[in-house]
């Protein structure tokens, strides 16, 4: 056990130098493998009978992370539908630079997309961030639009701060423009994102949507997928 507490905290570091201390969960790494640890150091003194309960309990927990990252990865690989009435594209981080490398990924993948879909609109969502230059939804349809996607097919909707709070507010952009709920819509985000995106969806009244992923940093996948877990397990109590 020690080794893997090693190895965590050996991961932990390596995000936190990719992507930097804003979020709790870029922490969550580095404090399982020091929980690991001294798990490892205290089992010593357990009994047993303890040490078996101990076993049981954290196998049943990793099943159960198993079972669910399984079906969030199968569920990423299925194609999404071709001609869209709208793209929604789901904001991350922007930087002085542009997009970060997670979110540039979700807006290449919005861009085949367009190319591929002429009469698909899109809808970039996400507010501004303490540490951004500028909202999430303006840093994704400049990128767009300076790939060459017509303005006029681009709306922003820059007053959201969460997945609920992004698919709400487009729904509601949408409908304004007299989309209905039945139109086909085309989630993009994070491959990681897309299982937990869907279930929102479908929860605030989507009747037609599919989704479609962006590859990020290979390296940053096992965080991601992680904080996916966790994300996912929320929203199954809130929306439920």
């Amino acid at each position: 056990m020690k080794i893997i507490a090693a190895v965590f905290i050996l991961y932990g570091l390596i995000v936190l130098f990719l992507i930097g201390p804003y979020r709790v969960f870029s922490f969550f790494y580095l404090a399982a493998g020091i929980a690991l640890y001294l798990i490892s150091a205290f089992s010593r003194h357990l009994s047993e009978r303890q040490s078996r309960i101990l076993f049981i309990v954290m196998g049943i927990a990793a099943l159960c992370f198993l079972l669910a990252e399984a079906r969030i990865i199968a569920f990423s690989m299925e194609p999404c539908a071709s001609d869209a009435d709208a793209l929604i594209i789901l904001g991350s981080q922007v930087r002085d630079s542009g997009p970060s490398m997670d979110y540039q990924a979700r807006l290449d993948s919005a861009y085949e997309y367009l190319i591929e879909n002429p009469d698909t609109i899109a809808v970039c969502t996400g507010a501004k961030g303490d540490n951004e230059p500028v909202s999430e939804a303006k840093g994704g349809a400049d990128y767009l639009i300076q790939r060459g996607i017509e303005k006029e097919r681009i709306l922003i909707e820059d007053h959201s701060y969460s997945t609920i709070e992004n698919l709400a507010n487009a729904k509601k952009l949408l409908e304004e423009r007299g989309f209905s709920e039945e139109d086909g819509v085309v989630i993009v985000s994070a491959d990681y994102h897309l299982y937990r995106a869907k279930f929102i969806a479908e929860k605030l009244g989507y009747q037609n949507v599919s989704c479609k992923g962006g590859h990020g940093l290979w390296l940053l996948l096992p965080h991601y997928y992680t904080r996916e877990f966790f994300a996912l397990f929320k929203e199954y109590i809130t929306l439920r």
